[in-house]
This record gives structure tokens, sequence and C-alpha cells, in this order.
């Protein structure tokens, strides 16, 4: 995984840096996020964020079907790290950079940072999201089939530290059901400490499946750490996790 770096231009937010490597760049290429703490926690970069950044570049070859072309759409934003990444990184036709209405101004100035770098198919929009509101979730579903794009689903959704108190809980999975469909990829990172196996037993009752990707698939650095990443998709049937237990993306064809 890349290093993280973080500097401070004068009086304006702090700039964190990620470098990347996309597949059709001669070098690697930096990223910038201006993190500014006045918009609330989503303003910063946190650790689950950096993880799963780090294993969609690790595992770039296994991951990057499932992106290019596609839809992507990220919950909690906040700076948008992982979606501008994965923008970057994996070509896909749309990326939906969600979050509170606090944050919107905050995640189109860090895509207005990294305009340049974008693939010249791949269309970057930021929108505001309430876990829970229907009407957003409504409005977001129906703006994919607009203009020239033929996306009319959600392909990948990501997340990160999206589960970290009780009463999220309900809102996000409010949100999963209405946006997830039956063949979208769910990839949170979440922390384990912060988040209770209630979420996962309210997963199941949804109807979704989820697998933990090993540790070992992970950076060395959070081996044995409180950081988890999970993959998750529709098809459980309450009772049975299907899914988990299974081999997950990264394990795929090894």
């Amino acid at each position: 995984m890349e290093e993280v770096e973080a500097t401070r231009e004068s009086s304006t937010p702090t700039i964190i840096s990620l470098v990347v490597h996309a597949p059709d760049a001669p070098a690697p290429q930096t990223l910038r996020f201006a993190c500014d703490w006045d918009v609330g926690i989503g303003g910063s970069v946190w650790t689950s964020g950096q993880v799963l950044a780090g294993h969609l570049q690790q595992h770039a070859d296994k991951y990057r079907p499932l992106f290019a072309g596609k839809c992507v759409l990220e919950l909690g934003s906040g700076t948008g790290f992982v979606g501008l990444m994965t923008a970057v990184c994996f070509a896909p036709a749309r990326v939906l950079l969600t979050d509170l209405a606090t944050h919107v101004a905050s995640l189109e100035r860090n895509v207005a940072l990294n305009a340049a770098l974008l693939p010249p198919s791949t269309r970057v929009r930021v929108a505001e999201l309430s876990w829970g509101s229907a009407e957003q979730e409504d409005a977001l579903l129906a703006s994919l089939g607009d203009g020239a794009d033929t996306v009319d689903t959600v392909d990948v959704i990501i997340g990160t530290d999206v589960a970290y108190l009780h009463e999220l809980y309900e809102p996000l999975l409010h949100s999963l059901r209405r946006l997830a469909g039956e063949q979208t990829l769910v990839l949170l990172g979440l922390n384990r400490a912060d988040t209770d196996t209630a979420f996962f037993t309210r997963l199941e009752q949804d109807g979704f499946e989820y697998y933990k990707v090993p540790d070992e698939q992970l950076h060395r650095d959070y081996h044995g750490k409180d950081f988890g990443l999970f993959e998750i998709r529709r098809g459980g049937d309450g009772r049975t996790p299907r899914y988990f237990g299974g081999r997950g993306v990264a394990a795929s064809a090894e």
C-alpha cells in the first residue's frame, strides 16, 4: 500500500495525498484530498478508508473487471478518498459520491482537485444522501439513466466506517436494501471494535450474505488489527449466510 501523506497549506485544510497506479498511466499518480474537521468527522481520512483503498490496489487485477465501465456508489463518502481512487484506477462509467448535505461542498472540492486524473470515460457526481431517506434514494436511482449514459443500476457500493453507531444500522440497511440490486457487490471497510455483531445479524435478516476478507489478504500493517473488510451481496434467506465463509473476490482464481 502506498504511503498516505498529510500536509497543511498555510491556513487551508490539511491535504492528504494518496499515490495510485492507474493501468494506462505511464507513472504513479497522486490524488489529493482536502480534509476539514469543520464539517464533522467525515471531513478526514480514516484508517478503514486506507485499508479498503490499499486492498483494492493490492488486488487490482481481480477487482478492476467488477468496476470498469460500471456504476459505483460510495456511501458516507466524507472526503471521497476511496470513491475517487476507484474512479482513477478502475475506470468505472460513473461514480456517485454521497454524503450528508454538510459534506457536499467538500466532496465537490476534492473532485475538482483530482479532475485532471479522471479517465475521460468516467463521470463523477456528488449527491446528497441521508441514509434511510426514500426520497433521496429514489432520486439517486432515477438519475442513473439520465443523459447519454447507459448505466441504469448500481453495480458496486463502497463505504468505510459506516456502522460505528447502533442508531446508524437501520437507516444504513434501508439504503442498502433500496440501492443494492441482485448483482450488486457491497464492499465495506469497518472498525470491528466499533461495529457490533448485531449489524451482521440485521444484514442476514434483510437477506444479505457477507464474507469477511481474511487479514492475510490485507496489507501486512493491518494483520490482526481492529480493521476488517467485508464483501456483501443479496441472496441470504435470513437464516443461513451462504456467502459467509466463501472465498471472496481477491481469493478467486488463486
